[in-house]
């Protein structure tokens, strides 16, 4: 079966890739490879947000107006994945029976016309819950606990 294989908004094309290993050089070669159709995460329901936060430390000083800041290690927040279940689809399944063991890479296609963006990012499966209702889609929500920034490639 079949699934839908990008998301459009306001002319912005936007697809998902999974990589059941951890790409090592991140570079434009790597990444498109692997941003192939057998690696696409279809039926995308919803993306999280990709972010991080870094920790600021308040250093005050004795006679100073104002507060000094220290500024402290990053953290790559979770990744939230949202689609529709396919239990035909190989992705599907691989990030269903993953056993949140093993760093894998996921790939964010961004396409605009013939400008093309990737956001890379590495992370283990931390969660991948199907749900069925009775009145609703069957759906997978998966997370993924990132261990660093995403790397952004820019391709004219």
């Amino acid at each position: 079966m079949a699934g839908i294989s990008g998301r459009q908004v306001g002319g912005l094309i936007t697809s998902l890739y999974y990589s059941a290993t951890k790409i090592a050089s991140k570079d434009e070669a790597n990444t498109a490879a692997a941003a192939i159709s057998a690696n696409q995460v279809v039926d995308l329901a919803d993306l999280g947000t990709l972010n991080k936060t870094r920790a600021v430390v308040d250093v005050p000083a004795y006679g100073e107006d104002f507060v000094s800041k220290l500024v402290g290690q990053a953290s790559a927040d979770d990744f939230s994945i949202n689609v529709t279940y396919n239990n035909d689809n190989a992705v599907h399944t691989a990030i269903r029976d993953d056993d949140g063991k093993t760093e894998h890479s996921f790939i964010i296609k961004f396409e605009n016309g013939s400008a093309v963006t990737y956001a890379v990012f590495d992370g283990y499966i931390s969660a991948a819950d199907v749900t069925a209702p009775l009145d609703d889609r069957i759906q997978m929500d998966i997370t993924v606990a990132r261990t660093g920034a995403a790397t952004w490639i820019d391709i004219a």
